[in-house]
């Protein structure tokens, strides 16, 4: 009797999953399936979507001039690979993604968890009216303009031009191929304007380039690159817009076959075509990059195909601060005499950088065939004492403090902080030197790379609204995050018991703050390991809600701590798969 009980119970349970799963759903666009392929869909007027709904975005869906697209925080949108599925905002339009720490906005493949791959949708393309030396009849790359209504074109003359806002925003399995060995990127700007807002960004599993910026001035702070195909950041056309705090993870099985590609870090490139000469030049700068490449080990062998940590070519001013970047076969490459040139004159530099590769770290080579500037010592021009760069001869990651948990996929286990005492936690930054004299933009800090090292992950800027795994992400609910429930406040700091309990796969776990305070929540096993963190970060007074997927997990107790400021509090629940 007993037995047939729990049966009951337990059915009861798994049918209120199933009910409250049903979330409601949406299509953006003309509907999936391959007769829609890349067949253009135009918002004209103004459009909001909400967290409670899944939208399914199909084909190709322009949000047009002077329209607009708002996304609530903690909205889920998928992908439709049959119709190629991409979001473009046109010159004019606007994109109002604003999510929280606690509610990322969340562009994922429509594909189910443990299925989904590399260019299962196209990604985001955003287009402003800022500067770039192309003419503004310029379409963006990935087939743009064949069609009628797919016309994509960007580039202006209004560097304060504004697209709207992307803030904590993961894109999730881009790089769709519309046409053989061409892509679109996981997140494009064309011509994208400083009055943008862009931070908190993370693209993962990219068939492409992960960010491309094509001209524009448009600043970003705050993005993560996870395993892609091509280049990591892409800058051409004159982009002279500022970058800070960016984190790299490349996978060394994962990178660009075709016959004329070739995997970097960072690409820059002023123009395309000879001489390379128009204006203005690109001369992007950032600061603060953690770049991990793939090759972890010096003596491992990797694919031909990956090339630099950053290949800076025809004519581009690119230049890199207070930056950490290792585990590539080759380092930093200047290509053609324009590039060199600005190198030689100060508008390209390379400052308070650790660098680490395999074979050749610093060289010259001319494209086309021109030759290189004669006298030009790269490896003199890059160890000038003012410069303060570490790294111009080959060495191992670990000579720069990085452990093999840098270079780890797993979840728990990744940590791309260098080691106390290393040359990646010590070396110096500095803000007050060349081109970032005076710039008031950047975030003034003591250190190199994209983390602080007095800190563990689980307090840098990655924390909480990140994903390391989207492969196995269970979104059938949506984005489960945390969601405040209340803004009434709360008496006192109390950590309810866990709902349902027993539960499979998933239970909700409520918790109150009676202040402001920096919160973390994470599940552990009866060892005491931590499994999983469910947030992290702070949140004002109210009552929250979370969801725990258990999914992949045993049987058995675990428990859940919530620790605050205002005290620390342990629950049991039971996992019954």
């Amino acid at each position: 009797m007993q037995k047939f009980a729990l049966l009951i119970f337990l059915l009861s349970v798994s049918l209120g999953d199933f009910l409250f799963a049903q979330r409601p759903s949406a299509v953006l666009g003309r509907g999936p399936g391959v007769a829609n392929r890349m067949k253009p869909f135009i918002q004209s007027g103004h459009r909001l979507l909400h967290r409670d709904t899944t939208y399914v975005l199909t084909g190709w869906y322009f949000v047009d001039s002077l329209a607009s697209l708002t996304i609530q925080p903690g909205t889920l949108i998928v992908g439709d690979t049959a119709s190629a599925a991409t979001l473009i905002i046109r010159r004019g339009g606007k994109i109002n993604a604003n999510g929280t720490a606690s509610q990322p906005i969340v562009f994922t493949s429509s594909a189910p968890a443990g299925r989904r791959k590399i260019g299962d949708w196209g990604g985001i393309i955003i287009l402003g009216s800022a500067p770039t030396n192309k003419p503004t009849t310029t379409q963006i790359e990935g087939g743009f303009g064949v069609e009628p209504g797919t016309d994509a074109m960007y580039g202006g003359a209004n560097p304060d031009d504004s697209s709207g806002v992307l803030r904590y925003v993961r894109i999730e399995f881009p790089g769709i191929a519309y046409s053989q060995d061409n892509e679109i990127n996981g997140l494009t700007f064309g011509g994208v304007g400083r009055k943008t807002v862009v931070e908190y960004i993370q693209v993962s599993y990219c068939g492409d380039d992960d960010y491309e910026f094509f001209g524009g001035n448009v600043d970003a702070k705050y993005l993560v690159s996870w395993i892609n195909v091509d280049d990591n950041f892409d800058t051409d056309h004159g982009y002279s817009g500022r970058l800070q705090f960016l984190y790299v993870k490349r996978d060394s099985t994962i990178f660009d076959a075709s016959a004329p590609g070739q995997s970097n870090g960072f690409e820059s490139d002023n123009e395309g075509r000879s001489p390379y000469a128009a204006l203005p030049r690109t001369s992007a700068r950032v600061s603060n990059v953690t770049l991990i490449g793939p090759q972890s080990d010096t003596s491992s062998t990797i694919s031909g195909k990956w090339g630099h940590l950053a290949m800076i070519r025809r004519a581009s001013e690119f230049s890199i601060y207070n930056s950490i970047l290792v585990g590539y076969p080759m380092g930093i490459e200047l290509r053609d005499t324009l590039t060199q040139r600005a190198a030689i004159d100060g508008r390209l530099e390379i400052r308070n950088t650790s660098i680490q590769s395999r074979t050749r770290t610093l060289g010259l080579s001319s494209s086309p065939s021109t030759g290189n500037i004669a006298g030009f010592d790269i490896a003199a021009w890059f160890n000038r004492p003012e410069f303060a760069n570490r790294g111009s001869t080959p060495r191992r990651a670990s000579d720069v403090g990085f452990t093999p948990a840098a270079f780890s996929f797993d979840p728990k286990i990744h940590n791309p902080i260098p080691t106390a005492g290393s040359e990646g936690a010590t070396a110096p930054a500095a803000f007050n030197v060349g081109r970032l004299s005076g710039d008031t933009w950047f975030t003034p800090v003591t250190y190199r790379g994209a983390f602080d090292p007095s800190k563990p992950m689980s307090a840098q800027w990655t924390a909480g609204w990140t994903n390391f795994d989207p492969v196995h992400t269970d979104y059938s609910r949506g984005v489960t995050n945390v969601e405040q429930v209340s803004t009434l406040i709360p008496t006192e700091f109390v950590l309810e018991q866990n709902y349902p309990n027993p539960f499979n796969p998933t239970t909700t776990i409520r918790y109150s703050l009676a202040k402001a305070e920096r919160v973390h929540l994470a599940v552990y096993d009866l060892l005491g390991q931590e499994v999983t963190i469910l947030v992290d970060g702070h949140q004002q007074a109210g009552e929250y809600s979370t969801l725990f997927n258990a999914t992949g997990l045993t049987s058995g107790v675990y428990f859940y701590k919530l620790s605050t400021g205002s005290g620390v509090q342990v629950r049991k629940m039971l996992l019954l798969q």
